[in-house]
């Protein structure tokens, strides 16, 4: 539900424009019931896309033989972040090996930011393996297993975009955007959002399942990727 401050500036906004696009199907539905838009003047795409060639399936490197749970996104609470260390520090309790990789930095000016002495215990204690903020995220992706973001609510996030075109499975929340990425049991699964136990037994099943089965997950979502979420594809929709 938007609430009336929200409605009215989104009521004064959308007026006047012929067509209003939305990045998520359920998005669309809400500003349907809420009468913000009227049918015919709102369309729905599948996020922004993704550039399928530039984010490529690529072989991991022959020394890196653990499993590698990544989340790639700003270090905010609706993130998922907080539910994503949890369930590292529990993993790392049974298996070891297993990393889980952190990409993305502190948005100081974002109430919604972790704060500094959180992440600094975490990687002291060693949950996660911080990589801090990085402009190319394709060798950090190429080299891990799973893409994981648990987040309180999404469009399309970009991050599983790019995985799923580089062949990565995903395991994110079913919430608006998340779940038009993923197909449960198919390229990823879907959890209730903060709710770590879930978290922790997909997580679990990612790294006991076959390796076999694990690629056939991140190629069916770069199918995917290639056949709803491509850069080019976009740009069609809103001309259409």
């Amino acid at each position: 539900m938007i609430n009336r401050l929200s409605t009215f500036l989104y009521r004064i906004a959308l007026t006047s424009n012929s067509k209003v696009i939305f990045e998520n199907h359920d998005d669309r539905i809400l500003f349907l019931k809420d009468k913000l838009v009227a049918a015919d003047q709102a369309l729905s795409v599948k996020g922004c896309g993704v550039d399928i060639i530039n984010f490529q399936p690529i072989p991991k490197s022959s020394h890196q033989n653990t499993l590698v749970f990544i989340f790639v996104g700003r270090l905010l609470y609706d993130k998922g972040i907080i539910e994503f260390v949890a369930v590292a520090k529990k993993i790392r309790l049974l298996y070891p090996t297993v990393q889980f990789w952190v990409l993305g930095e502190i948005d100081t000016q974002n109430p919604a930011a972790i704060k500094e002495t959180e992440l600094q215990d975490w990687i002291t204690q060693q949950y996660i393996d911080y990589k801090g903020f990085v402009k190319d995220v394709r060798p950090y992706l190429a080299e891990s297993d799973c893409i994981v973001l648990p987040s309180y609510r999404e469009a399309i996030p970009r991050a599983i975009q790019e995985g799923m075109a580089m062949g990565k499975p995903a395991i994110s929340t079913d919430v608006p955007g998340c779940r038009e990425a993923i197909e449960h049991g198919k390229n990823g699964y879907l959890v209730p959002v903060q709710n770590t136990d879930i978290l922790f037994e997909y997580v679990k099943k990612i790294i006991e399942m076959p390796t076999a089965q694990r690629i056939a997950m991140g190629e069916y979502g770069r199918q995917k990727a290639l056949h709803e979420l491509m850069i080019a594809s976009s740009p069609t929709r809103y001309l259409q």
